[in-house]
Order: structure tokens, then C-alpha cells, then sequence
């Protein structure tokens, strides 16, 4: 969400005719940090780099900085008084008015009515199509910096998309915090949910290939019609990320998280039994407030059940406002990290045995980018199914291009291909 913002932030200024990017951070006129809450370490990252713009505003008076995102929305006096040099400070709560905001400071017009530009060259781009949470989940600080949950109007989604494979982009990637709660009621007051808007952007009839992405799904919400969706177009990938967060039923409650484990299970054999070959990747927290080694091992063996593709493990980080927060904090640090550590290695090593099944299959991988190593070209893409893939190759000029490509070789996280023909 926070990538999407700021490349929207770049095109609005670009889009002003009075900007443009500079790789020179000593001769730059303006500086927008763009900043995320949902861990202390980020917040740490943050104040770090912020302090260290200090001696640049020193040598520069004119210098601008700015400070966007859901750090600025959560701790804005705080970050008033720490760094008076900064200029301005914006949450995720006002960004409806930034191009106001912006053009007040700048004493310039910049218009909120601009066009996407894709100026990193990228072959994928995130398309939000929803702001904000109505979950709360209680250790998750999202609701209370990026507010409710507010699904965009389906003709902007669909003109934005179109905008972009007029532009050439070949993966779409639908975001937002819980992106299948989507729910929109257009002009002839239909209703129109996930599984809808998934078909009629696979629907669009532009005479070009592309991919369709989306991250991340509330578990509570994946149905049957999602679910029938992805298998019905071929263009919908083949991969969703389904945060477990604990395989204790207990942590579950504590979390707010709407399900047991039982249920999410059930619904990872609902998507196996009706799509082939897709992944599943997840979210896990460990050491999360009264986690005993029972609920350890619970989530161990959920783990051990489910087979996930790859996951994403966290150690429990308290976040104020949070209703975790009325729990003391009371997994030792170094309990949180050997918990890390297990569960990380159980599924790194079931994520390889799973990889290994694709050796000697052929498939379609869309090239988003290339490393020279050794002398050597490394093609970096991606299958369907969300799959990272190298690829030896004498030629850069396959990125942003659909390949053939035969997988030969598995590391723990990546597929080693070469290309067919």
C-alpha cells in the first residue's frame, strides 16, 4: 500500500510540469518520506533517516520535507517536536485533500486528477481498490491510522487499469488491507463484491496479455464466488495469501481474528479441491501476549497440516491503540526468537519440498527484471502462481515479456528455469 502511494505521489507532482526525480539527494528541493506503523523496527528505521535530513535542511533552508504515511498519522506531534525542520506532516486520513496540501506549500497547482506514470519502469504496478480496515484485529494498528474500510468506485478502478495496459503493463495487482470484503454499488445500484469486480477487470477485452494479482484476504471473507472466479479465468492468478496469524484457536480469539482454525482449513481445501495447482502463502505471529508453548505447537502443527507455499513470520511487536495492548507483553525476547526460528525453518523446508514438484514442468513466466552476476545475465520473473524465478540468459530484453520456460532446478524460495525455443 505504501509503494502504491508513493509512485502516486511522484506522478501527481510529475504530472504538475514543475518536478522531476532526482537520484541526488544533496541537490534535491524537496524530500517526501513516506512512512509505515505496523512494527516498532519500522518506526525505528523511520526516525532514523529523518533525523539524518536534519543536516541537509541545515545547508539548504529552501529544502522541503515531508512526511507522509501511517507513522505520520500516528504520532504527529510527537514527530512535530522531535524534528521542527520538517515542513509538513500528513496521514493516510487526509490524502483525499493532499493535492490541496501540496499545492498550498508549493504554491503551485497540483491537481488530484492526474494520470499514473510509470516512471521505474515497472512491469507490475499495485492498483488500490480499497482504503482502510473495519476489522481490528487486536494487535493491527491499521484501522486506527488508515481509518474504515472504503471500497473505490468501480469505473475508477476499471479506468485506471485500462490506463495502464494502454501503458504496457503486464500484472495488475488489486491491493488494500482486506481486499475480498470489496463491496460497491454502482450506478444501477448493483451490488458489486471482489468475485465481480475480479471478472470484469479479467473481462476487459484489451487484445493484450496481462496477469491479474491481489493481496492481502481476510480468511473470514474468501468464498465459493472468489474461489470460482480464479478458476474460471486464466488470467487471475493462481495465488492467494491467506493470513493465518496462529494455529491456536485461543491466540485466535485473543487476536479478534473471526475464525478458528478449524474453519480456516476448511477453506484451504475448498480452494485445493477446486483449483490445480495453486499456492497458498500466510502470515504468522509468534510470541504473541500469554502464548504458551501449547499454542506453539498448535500453530507448529497447523502449519505441518495446511503445507504453505512460503510465509511471512513475525515476532509479536506491541502497537498502542491496539486492544493487545491491555495484554502484557509477557513472551520473552528471546522465547519470540526461538519460536522464529522453528517455525521459519518448518516452513522453508516445506516450502522447498513443494518447489521441487515443479522441476521439469514448463511455464509461463512474466520477466520483471534482470541482475548481472559474474558476467552472467540473471532473468528475474514470476509464474501464475507467484513463484520467483531465475533464468541464465544472454538477453536483457525479455523483461516485461511472457516466457516459456522450463524449470530445471529449486532453491528454498526460488525456481532456477531456462527458457523453451
Amino acid at each position: 500500500m505504501n509503494i502504491a502511494d508513493s509512485e502516486n505521489v511522484v506522478s501527481m507532482l510529475i504530472n504538475s510540469g514543475d518536478f522531476e526525480i532526482t537520484n541526488n539527494i544533496n541537490q534535491t528541493d524537496v524530500i517526501i518520506v513516506n512512512t509505515c506503523s505496523v512494527r516498532k523496527h519500522a518506526e525505528d528505521r523511520e526516525e532514523s533517516f529523518i533525523g539524518n535530513l536534519k543536516k541537509l535542511k541545515i545547508k539548504n533552508e529552501e529544502l522541503k520535507i515531508i512526511i507522509l504515511g501511517c507513522f505520520a498519522q500516528n504520532a504527529k506531534l510527537e514527530l512535530q517536536k522531535k524534528f521542527p525542520f520538517v515542513d509538513l506532516i500528513v496521514g493516510p486520513l487526509d490524502y483525499e485533500y493532499l493535492a490541496e496540501i501540496l499545492s498550498n506549500v508549493f504554491q503551485r497547482n497540483i491537481s488530484k486528477n492526474y494520470k499514473y506514470l510509470n516512471l521505474f519502469n515497472k512491469v507490475s504496478v499495485f492498483v488500490p481498490i480499497m482504503t482502510g480496515c473495519d476489522n481490528y484485529c487486536s494487535y493491527c494498528i491499521v484501522p486506527y491510522v488508515r481509518g474504515r474500510e472504503k471500497s473505490r468506485s468501480l469505473d475508477e478502478i476499471l479506468d485506471e487499469i485500462k490506463n495502464l495496459l494502454y501503458k504496457d503493463i503486464k500484472e495488475i495487482v488489486l491491493i488494500g488491507q482486506n481486499v475480498n470484503s470489496y463491496k460497491y454499488i454502482d450506478k444501477e445500484n448493483s451490488y458489486i463484491g471482489f468475485s465481480e469486480l475480479l471478472k470484469k477487470i479479467a473481462n476487459l477485452g484489451v487484445n493484450k496479455k496481462f496477469w491479474i494479482r491481489f493481496l492481502t484476504n481476510h480468511p473470514k471473507d474468501m468464498s465459493y464466488e472468489i474461489i470460482k472466479t480464479i478458476k474460471d479465468f486464466p488470467n487471475v492468478a493462481r495465488h492467494i495469501h491467506l493470513p493465518l496469524q496462529s494455529g491456536s484457536n485461543r491466540i485466535l480469539e485473543l487476536m479478534n481474528r473471526k475464525y478458528t482454525v478449524e474453519k480456516y482449513k476448511q477453506i484451504v481445501n475448498m480452494i485445493r479441491d477446486n483449483i490445480k495447482d495453486i499456492a497458498i502463502t500466510t502470515d504468522l505471529i509468534v510470541g504473541f501476549p500469554t502464548e504458551t508453548e501449547e499454542d506453539f505447537k498448535h500453530t507448529l502443527q497447523a502449519v505441518k497440516d495446511i503445507r504453505f507455499d512460503s510465509a511471512f513470520v513475525f515476532k509479536y511487536s506491541p502497537r498502542e491503540k491496539t486492544k493487545a495492548t491491555e495484554l502484557k507483553d509477557d513472551i520473552p525476547k528471546e522465547v519470540k526468537e526461538e519460536r522464529h526460528y522453528k517455525i521459519l525453518t518448518l516452513c522453508d523446508n516445506i516450502a522447498y519440498q513443494i518447489n521441487k514438484s515443479y522441476i521439469n514442468k514448463i511455464k509461463d513466466v512474466l520477466i520483471h527484471s534482470y541482475v548481472n552476476k559474474n558476467g552472467n545475465v540473471i532473468l528475474i520473473g514470476k509464474t501464475i502462481e507467484n513463484k520467483t524465478v531465475e533464468i541464465f540468459s544472454d538477453k536483457k530484453n525479455f523483461v516485461g515479456n511472457f516466457v516459456k520456460t522450463k524449470i530445471v532446478d529449486v532453491k528454498f524460495h526460488t525456481l532456477v528455469g531456462e527458457i523453451v525455443g
